[in-house]
């Protein structure tokens, strides 16, 4: 568990990717993809999974330590957090320490999957990936 000025700090740090700035985003994919603070102290896992069946449905998270969600996007699933409020999609979570990553905010709404994980690299502090094979979006990103 961390102390909210710790997972504050991490989110801000500005990072960037250890192996590859290519995301995938077919339908069906489940990847991490490794990154690390731009000064390569800490480390961190870029998780995407997209659904195979609905399109709109995908869910992005930044994790430290493996096991610490630090921030997840979830694009077409409804959510309750913890005080009863219910969110419908998109919603943001980020940690809040004594609830890990159960409180969420609501989002407008995205254009596309894509468009979406952009909003996540903003609010990770991740430059943008090259996404790849996205579906009638041209260059893989709109």
């Amino acid at each position: 568990m961390l102390a909210q000025w710790e997972a504050d700090k991490l989110l801000q740090l500005p990072k960037v990717y250890t192996v590859t700035t290519t995301v995938t985003l077919a339908g069906g994919v489940d990847d991490d993809y490794p990154i690390e603070s731009a000064d390569g102290a800490e480390h961190f896992l870029l998780d995407v999974s997209r659904s195979r069946r609905n399109a709109n449905k995908a869910r992005f998270q930044l994790r430290f330590r493996r096991e610490v969600v630090l921030a997840r996007m979830c694009t077409a699933k409804p959510h309750t957090n913890p005080d009863g409020q219910q969110l419908g999609a998109p919603h943001f979570h980020v940690y809040r320490e004594g609830y890990e990553a159960r409180w969420a905010e609501q989002l407008p709404p995205f254009a596309n999957v894509a468009a979406a994980l952009l909003v996540f690299c903003d609010r990770i502090n991740l430059p943008y990936p090259d996404v790849l094979p996205f579906q009638g979006v041209p260059g893989g990103v709109s």
